[in-house]
């Protein structure tokens, strides 16, 4: 592929996420505007998550048979209808439905675009290849939140909507100048074992241990930055600019030192940030919470995604990334839901104090899980 189509390709991954980070740090605040409690705002939140996690493992497998550009051109599409309907939406059903048809945008196009990346990359620079592509969505999450914030203040939530429907169309765009890499089709069959790659199984654990507390930062660390008069577009910014410069060396740092050990640092500087955040609360200590969260997610993120392809065959690659970010996606699931139940139940700091534990339990698995050859 030439760069001038890695270029696009890239550039297209920048626009799709930058449409869904306009909407991420307002959608709560929305839904809470149009009467929902905090416990609905989490399964709200919660059911972007849920559908993507449903349709990966089929999309990995159907990337691996039919190629990956169909589904990185499917997942634009929706991308572009859903703000359309959060604009429309009057209440939690039509908000359910919204999110839930949301939520297969992002599980078709990262994972179609992640097995296409890891196609042309060299296997010596396999984790340096997918750091930077990475770095795509990092971009995007440092100018999303605190654009989308700015949208709202001077235009209201319509005009969010048009910007997340517009930015979408412009991924749509570009998708289409990238050319096919699938070089041999697989012919297996589709049956629910035929989606999951067992070798990725371990790298994907140690994904879901970091992405539930993910989840549970989206939802509610708006609503608690409210609550301390911060704008939460400090935290996103500030970790989205260090996991944008941490992805490329991480990833070089796993080609030569190894997945594990890098994984494993990075959970164990997320876990740090979390609960730096539940005992400090102003400016200065959200963006000291956002480098630190961003330092260990653009350590392990790069080291995880590598390992995953590293364990399987060419013609695989598309089932690993299905299984890798259904893993993603339910433990998104999983911190947005259960997140709403502890906020409500026990407040802000415990619980972020308790998915700093999850993330350490994370960082243990990838210390004892398998070494594996970088190559």
């Amino acid at each position: 592929m030439s760069r001038g189509r890695l270029a696009a390709l890239w550039l297209a991954s920048f626009a799709f996420f930058f449409s869904f980070f306009l909407l991420l740090g307002m959608l709560p605040l929305y839904i809470r505007d149009l009467g929902a409690s905090d416990g609905a705002i989490g399964i709200i939140i919660g059911c972007f998550a849920l559908t993507s996690m449903v349709l990966r493992p089929w999309t990995g497998w159907g990337a691996d048979r039919w190629g990956r550009r169909p589904f990185m051109l499917a997942g634009a599409v929706v991308f572009l209808v859903a703000p359309l309907g959060y604009a429309l939406s009057a209440g939690v059903l039509a908000l359910v439905t919204v999110r839930l048809l949301h939520g297969a945008g992002m599980a078709l196009f990262p994972t179609a675009a992640t097995a296409l990346v890891a196609d042309v990359a060299p296997p010596e620079r396999r984790g340096e290849f997918l750091g930077l592509f990475g770095a795509a969505g990092s971009i995007a999450m440092a100018l999303g939140p605190i654009t989308g914030v700015g949208l709202v203040a001077h235009g209201g939530f319509p005009v969010l909507f048009a910007a997340a429907a517009l930015t979408a169309l412009v991924a749509l765009a570009l998708t289409t100048a990238t050319r096919e890499t699938l070089a041999a089709p697989s012919s297996r069959p589709f049956t629910p074992a035929s989606t999951l790659s067992v070798p990725a199984l371990g790298p994907s654990l140690v994904m879901g241990c970091l992405m539930l507390t993910y989840g549970a930062l989206v939802t509610f660390l708006p609503l608690h930055a409210q609550h301390v008069g911060v704008n939460p577009g400090i935290f996103f910014l500030v970790y989205a600019l260090t996991l944008t410069l941490a992805r490329g060396p991480a990833g070089r740092l796993s080609d030569r030192r190894g997945r594990a050990p890098v994984a494993a640092a990075g959970l164990a500087v997320a876990a740090t940030a979390l609960a730096v955040l539940a005992v400090s609360e102003g400016a200065l200590a959200l963006a000291v919470v956002g480098a630190l969260y961003g330092l260990g997610g653009g350590a392990a993120q790069p080291a995880l995604v590598a390992w995953c392809v590293d364990r399987v065959a060419p013609a695989d690659r598309g089932r690993a990334m299905g299984t890798f970010f259904t893993a993603l996606e339910l433990a998104i699931a999983i911190g947005a839901m259960s997140s709403g139940l502890a906020v409500a139940r026990w407040g802000f700091a415990a619980t972020f104090l308790a998915i700093a534990g999850v993330a350490l339990v994370g960082a243990v698995i990838a210390l004892l899980g398998p070494r594996l050859r970088t190559g």
